[in-house]
């Protein structure tokens, strides 16, 4: 080769456009021809393309900042108690002496089951008096039966006839009276088919739950004489519990019976809140403390709660109409924690996407409110922004 013409400008001009163009397609290999590379568009990283790639195997939703009106909070302490609907105080419905006690605080019974057996004299009297009216009704009605044949046949009057029914229906109300009465002291019809089989149940009477619960309250002893008026045991369905808590006069107007509400034990952290709905606000200001009662009813499903235990309530009141209070909001899966900071991804006209530093304010369940850094008309990623903040990182 002629070594003058590798020394002329000629060459020197050719070998550096060749290295332009070479260092030109490489470039947009790099960038481009992959298909598989995050470009950041701008000196800070801010603004950056992604690959059509990833859009395919991620693809993304975008919402929009949208105006709520501005909840009021109320932070109110209570304290936790049965639900009245679903407790019962449970006792005996005769005098008697306690034989038993099959049942201790915290065990759980199902409706009907024994907590107790008691023996009762009273309720012995009254088996007594059922069982002789129900030997005195067959009888009669042997004779009511016979004197209706007779009667038939004309062989006695009238008279005789009505008089022996009248008897039998006599006798028939007053078994029918004692039935009530041994069910009203608690048998029930498989214990009074064993009396009438001769198994008297005053020596050995069950006192039952009316309801399915926890037994949160026990005071029966073994040997105990107890009457009606005694209650021996507490049965309570702990899954659903009240909150009573005190709202002073000028608050009243913010709540409303369906105001949603968050419960916290006392000593618990905010995690371990429970939600709870506003059930009753009563129509009573107390007159000295200027303080009206409010009902929360929350599920205990996990057991968290117990009657008599102090919380700590937040109830959120009445929605403000007023125009200035509304905020601007946007869904808690858009927000990112990078370095210390909160960011949002804005998709451009073009494509690409932005990552935009926001300011937070209030945070709510499922939302949360953008102080300042997002613009109402912009594009904010929500599915799929967390693939945005890895492609991100990596610039």
């Amino acid at each position: 080769m002629n070594t003058d013409f590798l020394k002329s400008p000629l060459f020197k001009k050719i070998s550096i456009g060749v290295l332009i163009a070479s260092l030109s397609y490489f470039g947009y290999v790099k960038f481009f021809g992959s298909g598989k590379k995050t470009e950041a568009l701008t000196e800070d990283k801010s603004r950056f393309k992604i690959s059509s790639e990833i859009q395919k195997n991620h693809p993304f939703s975008v919402v929009y900042l949208e105006e709520k009106a501005v909840e009021e909070e109320l932070q109110l302490p209570g304290s936790v108690s049965y639900d009245m609907n679903n407790v019962a105080k449970v006792g005996s419905r005769v005098n008697g002496r306690i034989l038993t006690v099959f049942v201790k605080e915290g065990d759980q019974v199902k409706k009907g089951a024994p907590l107790a057996s008691i023996q009762s004299v009273e309720l012995g009297t009254a088996e007594a008096n059922y069982l002789k009216s129900r030997a005195r009704l067959e009888a009669l009605k042997v004779q009511a039966d016979r004197a209706k044949e007779l009667y038939e046949k004309k062989v006695t009057s009238a008279k005789e006839y009505e008089l022996s029914l009248m008897d039998y229906k006599s006798v028939k109300a007053e078994m029918e009276t004692g039935r009530n009465a041994l069910e009203n002291l608690g048998l029930n019809d498989a214990e009074i088919t064993n009396l009438e089989g001769g198994k008297y149940n005053s020596k050995n009477l069950y006192i039952r739950t009316p309801i399915s619960g926890s037994v949160t309250v026990r005071e029966a002893i073994i040997g105990q004489a107890v009457n009606s008026r005694d209650n021996l045991f507490t049965v309570a369905d702990l899954s659903v519990l009240w909150i009573n808590l005190e709202v002073f006069e000028k608050d009243l107007n913010y709540i409303r019976v369906g105001n949603e509400a968050r419960v916290v034990p006392i000593g618990a952290s905010a995690d371990d809140s429970l939600k709870a709905v506003v059930s009753h606000v009563s129509e009573i200001i107390d007159s000295v403390k200027k303080t009206a009662e409010i009902r929360l009813e929350v599920r205990n499903a996990k057991g968290m709660l117990r009657p008599g235990q102090s919380v700590t309530a937040t109830v959120k009141g009445m929605i403000a109409e007023n125009q200035l209070n509304k905020i601007k909001v946007v869904s808690t899966d858009c927000v990112h924690k990078i370095e210390g900071d909160n960011y949002v991804f804005v998709r451009n006209g073009d494509g690409s996407f932005t990552a935009k530093k926001v300011t937070l304010g209030k945070g709510y369940e499922g939302w949360i409110e953008i102080v300042s850094g997002a613009e109402m008309n912009e594009a904010i990623v929500k599915d799929g922004s967390f693939v945005l903040k890895s492609e991100y990182l990596k610039l």
